[in-house]
């Protein structure tokens, strides 16, 4: 065990403070601050001095090592190497060596030094105790060391550096810097062990007492080295060093130096960085990591659909999970070729488990799939409107000889209904038609400006309306639609409004004048209801969606594209989405919007072949999602599919 040697030089007794630690450095000039002088050493350690320099002596010096100066000098005359501590001298430049020694002022006598050392040393203590200007303190402490050198009783000596060591080693733990207490610490055990140890026998804080235990270990040569164990929750996380790459958690970390930056990474977690100073062998460190994203699981109707973040490509196709997206609001596009982009906000908030997004893709491009009729056909003769039943049926009216006629969804006609025809001798012209959830007919008649009901066998049951403007009455009466509730809603063409009627035909509630503004009309002609129960009225260029009590709700009008605008509409339906179909007879196309007006896409045009439209008079959609046009031109029937069907 090393012990604490003494030695008389010019009658003091010199002790070696500090640890020899090997360190490298650069020519310098020293000078000798110390007014007794500076000892020199034959090595870094504690030893008998075998010279004095002289106050205000300057040497070259070589290197540093720990706190002591390897110092180059004349010694008898030659030159002779040496080690100096710290404390004891200060670097200079040229330029600062031409100016003398100041005055030394009073020389104290011994028990005056030791006293005047041991009140700073208490007041320091109370101050630590008390972690008050906690720096200041460690300052304090350490200027009373080149005093200690100049006490000439050497067991006084080595209990006042202990207790300078002791203190100061204190207040930097509680400043958190343990690993230069544990130096401090280190070095009061190199003063003298046994002092070491009684100084610090009643320590309290076990904090600092595994800080002694610890320096203790490194002064008798029982310390093996550092090892940091980092788990974290979860596991895998990156695990940094001072900025290098060490490992994954869990793992064990071999550490050169108690003073390391730990930092911890995982994606979609908050990077953890943590100061450490290590105070015993082994330190053990756990962290539940924060997590700052979460999993997006998205899918899509139909599948293999593009996934866009931020507008930014994530190489993913529906159904795939996008992980760990950061907390916050972002932009989740799904785009797959010939159906329109599927846009959303998704709003990332701290909870477990992944957060799903199920896109419903709507198809911007249909093709045709069947024909029915021709203009060679006999099939129809001049075909006006045309709906679907809840089972899938076809009611088409067609100005021949029958006026309204019903097919079954094979497209098989019922001869039957309607008592083969004979029901509806006695419509005029008619123009548009519905049918409730129970079978219920509805045929708005726009020479007699009425509105005719039947039962689901095609009996007629009543009618109502005269032409006029007042209530009850209606002018040219064209598209018809009925609600969940049976309520029926007719578009007054003539008189540009809506009129709503119970399923006895009691008016209910008229909106609606000629004008530009929501809530008025232009040449109206079509009329749907969505599955929300909005009624959406088409009139010249522009769509408008109304409460079932007449209030407007919106205005789809001034298209993005020339593709998207209504010229000519002559029907109106809505799929199970809410998506809008428009025939638009000027441009023999069906063209689709989303419920909030966005423009889908459309297809048709000018011509008799597949695909194409001519004479368009009519659009429904069944439940597959199927879009069923009406040509007058044509005189037939087409069934459009999307891509995927």
């Amino acid at each position: 065990m090393k012990r604490m040697q003494t030695c008389l030089l010019g009658g003091a007794v010199l002790i070696l403070l500090y640890p020899a630690l090997l360190a490298g450095g650069t020519a310098t000039k020293l000078k000798v601050t110390h007014a007794p002088g500076a000892p020199v050493f034959r090595t870094p350690v504690l030893g008998r001095p075998f010279a004095t320099l002289p106050l205000n002596t300057v040497v070259d010096a070589e290197s540093k090592q720990g706190e002591f100066w390897k110092i180059s000098f004349d010694f008898n005359g030659q030159k002779t190497n040496g080690y100096v501590h710290e404390v004891l001298v200060e670097e200079v430049k040229e330029a600062e060596l031409q100016g003398g020694t100041g005055p030394l002022g009073p020389v104290k006598t011994q028990p005056e030094m030791v006293a005047e050392i041991e009140l700073k040393i208490e007041e320091c203590q109370h101050r630590v105790v008390r972690e008050r200007d906690l720096p200041d303190q460690v300052d304090t402490l350490r200027s009373l060391l080149p005093k200690v050198f100049n006490l000439e009783d050497g067991q006084k000596q080595k209990q006042l550096a202990c207790d300078i060591y002791h203190w100061t080693g204190q207040a930097l733990s509680k400043q958190g810097d343990d690993a230069r207490a544990i130096r401090e610490f280190k070095n009061m055990f190199e003063v003298d062990f046994l002092t070491a140890k009684k100084a610090t026998k009643y320590v309290s804080d076990p904090n600092i007492s595994q800080l002694i235990t610890t320096a203790e270990r490194q002064y008798n040569g029982t310390f093996v080295g550092y090892s940091l164990q980092v788990d974290t929750e979860p596991k895998e996380a990156l695990l940094k060093i001072d900025g290098k790459v060490a490992g994954h958690s869990p793992d064990v970390l071999p550490l050169d130096t108690p003073n390391v930056t730990l930092e911890i990474e995982k994606e979609g977690y908050r990077t953890e960085k943590v100061v450490l100073s290590l105070t015993d062998g082994k330190t053990v460190k756990s962290f539940v990591l924060q997590s700052v994203a979460r999993t997006v699981r998205v899918s899509s109707d139909p599948p293999g659909a593009a996934v866009f973040l931020d507008g930014k490509d994530t190489g993913r196709m529906t159904e795939c999970d996008l992980g760990f997206v950061p907390f916050g609001t972002h932009k989740l596009t799904v785009r797959k070729e010939r159906y329109a982009d599927w846009e959303d906000d998704l709003v990332v908030a701290e909870g477990s488990g992944p957060i799903s997004k199920a896109a419903i893709l709507f198809a911007k491009t249909y093709f045709s799939v069947f024909i029915w009729g021709g203009p060679e056909s006999k099939a129809f003769v001049e075909p006006r409107a045309i709906i679907l039943d809840k089972d899938g049926s076809y009611y088409v009216i067609d100005n021949g000889p029958v006026r309204v006629r019903k097919f079954s969804r094979d497209r098989g006609g019922q001869p039957s209904w309607g008592e083969g025809g004979k029901a509806f001798k006695s419509l005029k012209q008619p123009a548009g038609i519905a049918v409730d959830g129970a079978g219920v007919c509805y045929i708005t008649d726009a020479r007699a400006s009425t509105v005719n009901k039947f039962d689901k066998n095609g009996r007629f049951v009543r009618k109502w309306g005269k032409p006029g403007a007042k209530s009850g009455e209606l002018f040219q009466p064209t598209g018809i639609a009925v609600d969940a509730n049976s309520n029926i809603y007719v578009v007054d063409s003539g008189n540009s409004r809506i009129v709503k009627y119970s399923p006895t035909g009691v008016v209910i509630k008229i909106w609606g004048k000629l004008g530009p503004d929501p809530g008025q009309f232009f040449a109206p002609t079509a009329v749907a209801v969505n599955t929300h129960g909005e009624i959406i009225v088409v009139d010249r260029g522009r769509i408008q969606k109304f409460t079932p009590d007449g209030e407007s709700v919106a205005a789809f009008g001034k298209p993005d594209s020339a593709e998207a605008e209504i010229k000519l509409p002559v029907g109106v339906c809505c799929d199970g989405y809410d998506n809008i179909y428009v025939a638009d007879g000027a441009t023999h196309r069906v063209k689709k919007f989303q419920s909030n007006g966005r423009y889908i896409g459309s297809f048709g045009g000018n011509g008799s072949e597949s695909g194409q439209m001519l004479g368009l008079v009519g659009v429904a959609v069944d439940v597959k999602g199927s879009v069923i046009v009406l040509e007058k031109g044509n005189k037939r029937i087409q069934e459009f599919q999307p891509p995927e069907k």
